[in-house]
């Protein structure tokens, strides 16, 4: 039996739909049933209602589980109350482990993220990597306090395999995790404000097919307290929208504003959603994220996991496809 969270997210939803392709017996935990995209019953999916803060919930999920595919997160650029971020991605991620090793389960696989090793502008990098701040988010300080605490404590005390994708994107819902399907949608509608500096800067675009197959690779054939950097294709924002607009036909200009904009812009947004509770479109720390270059190397996942890299022009191809370009 394998236990799988974040079902109802960007890349839980994608492996809850391989996991049903593959006809393996499973079971999610959900806060809201009514979001699963699939027949749970139907499908012979077990599901059960709570999240990573609710005790008896946790123990009921993991009741027979002998595996976990752990992708639940707060993947939000702003919530009211910034402890939900250490609540769910620190503190959960510690009561999941904790309650697994009780449930005697066997190993579980941690959907980690790029943004935890921290900004790298060399294709060579990895697993080494250490984010030591600044922190720009508060996503990013508790994912990278996550893996600083697996790596200190965790990955010795308990069954755990560390996944550390890149820049996600591919066909799927649109949730806030999957940022480049958000900008490929402002773009076709002609809506995308605009790139942040000069768009050289290079991020590791990682398609989510291959992600997902990483995975199920880890739970069958990952070692067991290890970290796997699933690098993507490693291109500018140029690039991206370059072929953005070369294989969907449509073109409309990509304009380039200066980051002191962006921080002013961000702020005000920020502002706006402390006094109003409506998220922010934009904050400073995601302008300073666009600062930064975010590359990386696979090489270890290639290897061990039999990790694929899709190239940049193929993925867009098949997401594109997705929604009728």
């Amino acid at each position: 039996m394998i236990l799988l969270t974040g079902a109802t997210g960007y890349l839980g939803s994608q492996v809850a739909r391989e996991l049903l392709a593959r006809r393996m017996h499973f079971r999610i935990l959900v806060r809201d049933p009514s979001r699963v995209g699939f027949d749970a019953a139907a499908a012979h999916c077990e599901v059960v209602v709570g999240d990573l803060r609710n005790p008896a919930a946790l123990e009921k999920a993991l009741s027979g589980a002998k595996q976990v595919i752990h992708t639940a997160a707060l993947v939000k650029m702003w919530v009211r109350d910034p402890r939900d971020f250490c609540q769910i991605n620190v503190e959960g991620l510690k009561s999941l482990l904790r309650a697994a090793a009780r449930a005697r389960v066997e190993r579980v696989v941690y959907t980690s993220s790029f943004l935890a090793l921290g900004p790298s502008a060399s294709t060579q990098a990895g697993e080494e990597l250490s984010h030591r701040g600044p922190y720009l988010t508060e996503y990013v300080e508790t994912k990278a306090r996550a893996l600083a605490w697996l790596r200190a404590e965790g990955l010795r005390q308990f069954p755990v395999i560390v996944l550390l994708p890149g820049v996600i994107y591919g066909p799927g819902p649109k949730t806030e995790g999957n940022l480049v399907g958000g900008m490929i949608d402002q773009y076709l509608a002609g809506k995308f404000p605009g790139l942040l500096g000069s768009g050289k800067q290079r991020w590791s675009f990682s398609f989510n097919a291959n992600v997902v197959a990483a995975h199920l690779a880890a739970l069958e054939e990952g070692r067991l307290s290890e970290e796997y950097v699933l690098a993507g294709d490693n291109r500018s924002l140029n690039d991206f929208f370059r072929l953005l607009e070369d294989i969907s036909g449509v073109r409309h200009p990509v304009r380039h504003l200066p980051f002191a904009a962006g921080k002013i812009a961000g702020a005000l947004d920020l502002l706006r959603a402390r006094l109003f509770g409506r998220p922010p479109q934009l904050t400073p720390g995601v302008v300073a994220i666009f600062k930064h270059d975010w590359v990386y190397s696979s090489a270890k996942a290639e290897r061990e996991l039999g990790y694929h890299v899709t190239s940049l022009e193929e993925g867009l191809k098949r997401t594109l496809a997705s929604l009728g370009y």
